[in-house]
């Protein structure tokens, strides 16, 4: 929603009233963006750039700025993200360990691996299609996108997929 909610208030906020500070995002807009990178930090499959973007449009900053602002987030969280599900998965291979169960850590660790390039480049095939409809303008598809995969995720998980 707040997606939607930025991308439709887009085309009235620019005007001469937006003001323009700089290269960067103020300290408030700063504040807002990051509040909000912080509150979906729990939620996987949450879209965190979609609404840090969106959070710096409607604090004011320019799409350019917001844009720019959410992705530099993004490189400081994902070392200790990574870091952190790492950690995960050699406690949950002890964890297995003691309980006697089989687990090949080595298999998971590459497997893992391919997975995370995988992932990072569709990744960036996904950031360069989510970057074109917010330079072109057409921010509120990405809303609405997002709006109908959680409506098909909410009615799988429902019949109980």
């Amino acid at each position: 929603m707040l997606i939607l909610l930025a991308g439709l208030m887009e085309k009235r906020r620019m005007g001469a009233h937006e003001k323009v500070y700089g290269d960067s995002v103020t300290m408030r807009q700063a504040g807002w963006i990051g509040a909000i990178q912080g509150l979906c930090l729990p939620f996987r499959g949450f879209s965190r750039s979609g609404a840090t973007i969106s959070t710096g449009m409607l604090t004011g900053a320019s799409k350019e700025r917001a844009e720019r602002f959410s992705f530099a987030l993004a490189v400081v969280l994902t070392p200790p993200a990574v870091g952190r599900e790492v950690l995960r998965l050699v406690k949950a291979s002890h964890e297995a360990k003691a309980a006697g169960l089989p687990i090949d850590l080595h298999g998971s660790m590459v497997m893992g691996v391919l997975g995370a390039v995988f992932a990072f480049l569709a990744g960036l095939l996904a950031l360069r299609w989510l970057s074109s409809w917010l330079e072109e303008g057409r921010w509120y598809l990405f809303g609405i996108y997002c709006l109908a995969a959680s409506a098909v995720v909410f009615g799988l998980y429902h019949a109980g997929y």
